[in-house]
């Protein structure tokens, strides 16, 4: 057996002298909240996941766009492959790596959402593409060298092709005009068929600024995208396929309700939306920005109907003040940059402690392996309470950790998800 799919002491959250391959986890009953695991440890509500899926899968479906949700969030290519069984049109990736653990997961259509780079990135991206026949993988372009350095190592390797997308872009990477797009079309047609024409691609969330209303900035960027997407219409046979691709999980009605209209009148093209943090939501910048877009109204039931999946598990080990107690997680565990982890709960002895929700403990800063609780509730809290947590941004949580546990309804571990981040 590979040591990789074994569950011993070098994960986290596995107890002490425990030594069993992943398929067995079911079989040891444990569960978080009453101790049977050693904290801290990362686990997912597997019913929420399942939910959430079913949600916007549907609401893809009635609204007529399709789902390339990005892989990079979790790196579980279990995950992304069950995404695309359930109806998803394939995945989202940002590097090589990525790239390479999806292909290798079973996915063919994958959208490679960043410029691959020159003479160096572009290499290993058609080593990659050639090792994978028969996949169609849509890759960003923003310039003509990058086109010129893809369709060269294309070339090294007879037989591989690729799908440019002229990414269109304010703030990161991408076209910032009409013109530069026009450059980027006539260099992808120039290659021959090493690189298809397929299309255009953005990132809304990357184009907002403190000195513009999103509104305004938004009517820019579609405004720009149209006209791209016009010209690429305009250079391909109607029975060629086209994709628009947009949407990360904060702004996917916004991208729906403006680029939607651009591709139902034409039967080959498709909007496809990227959004992949949303599967997993969060007590914090997702939740958030759900509550926001459903005062928007855009998109209101699928916002309210998403509910976060992700736990931290920690023990409290210190109150070494009456308004301070130590937990036993840290930035090594935890996210930071979207926010603090959220106290949802505290148990004693496997059972909740009683505490009005609005005076739970506040996570006030992180250490390396500690947190720093404080709040007018913190006086109730004993060492060796179990808190558990929500956290703010899944991707910078789940690249925390190698293994996460799914909990099934009893909140007893059901299976193990490995992480592939490299």
């Amino acid at each position: 057996m590979n040591a990789s799919e074994q569950l011993d002491h070098t994960v986290r959250g596995i107890p002490p002298g425990v030594d069993i391959p992943d398929r067995a986890v079911a079989t040891q009953r444990w569960a978080p909240a009453d101790g049977s695991m050693a904290l801290p440890v990362l686990t997912m509500d597997m019913e929420a996941f399942a939910s959430n899926a079913k949600a916007f899968l549907e609401f893809a479906a009635d609204e007529g766009v399709d789902l390339a949700p990005h892989a990079k969030t979790p790196m579980i290519p279990e995950i992304a492959a069950s995404l695309v069984e359930r109806g998803a049109w394939g995945a989202t990736v940002a590097n090589t790596q990525q790239l390479a653990v999806i292909l290798g997961g079973g996915i063919r259509n994958i959208i490679f959402a960043s410029p691959p780079g020159g003479a160096i990135g572009c290499a290993h991206l058609a080593k990659t593409l050639s090792l994978y026949p028969g996949s169609n993988v849509y890759v960003f372009l923003d310039s003509f060298e990058t086109v010129n350095a893809l369709c060269s190592a294309l070339k090294q390797n007879p037989g591989t092709t690729a799908y440019g997308l002229i990414e269109v872009g304010f703030g990161r990477t991408g076209a910032r005009t009409l013109e530069r797009c026009l450059e980027i079309r006539d260099a992808i047609r120039e290659t021959g068929g090493a690189i298809r024409l397929g299309g255009i691609a953005t990132y809304e969330a990357a184009a907002i600024t403190a000195t513009e209303s999103s509104a305004a900035t938004f009517a820019r960027l579609f405004r720009l995208v149209a006209d791209a997407y016009a010209s690429v219409v305009a250079e391909t046979r109607s029975d060629e396929p086209v994709i628009i691709s947009a949407g990360g999980s904060v702004y996917f009605d916004e991208v729906i309700h403006a680029l939607k209209p651009l591709v139902v009148e034409r039967r080959e093209s498709k909007l496809v939306l990227r959004s992949g943090a949303l599967f997993f939501s969060d007590d914090g910048l997702y939740q958030r920005a759900f509550s926001a877009m459903a005062e928007r109204g855009l998109a209101t039931p699928i916002a309210r109907a998403v509910r976060p999946t992700l736990s931290l598990w920690a023990e409290v080990i210190s109150v070494p003040e009456d308004r301070l107690a130590i937990a036993g997680f840290g930035m090594r565990d935890a996210p930071n940059d979207q926010g603090l982890p959220i106290v949802r709960r505290v148990l004693r002895d496997g059972k909740a402690v009683e505490i009005d929700p609005s005076l739970l403990p506040q996570v006030d800063k992180l250490n390396d392996q500690h947190a720093f609780l404080v709040g007018r509730s913190v006086g109730r809290l004993k060492v060796g309470d179990i808190i558990e947590l929500g956290i703010s941004h899944p991707c910078t949580a789940l690249q925390r950790w190698r293994v996460v546990f799914g909990l099934g309804k009893d909140g007893r571990v059901e299976r193990v998800f490995r992480t592939q981040f490299g």
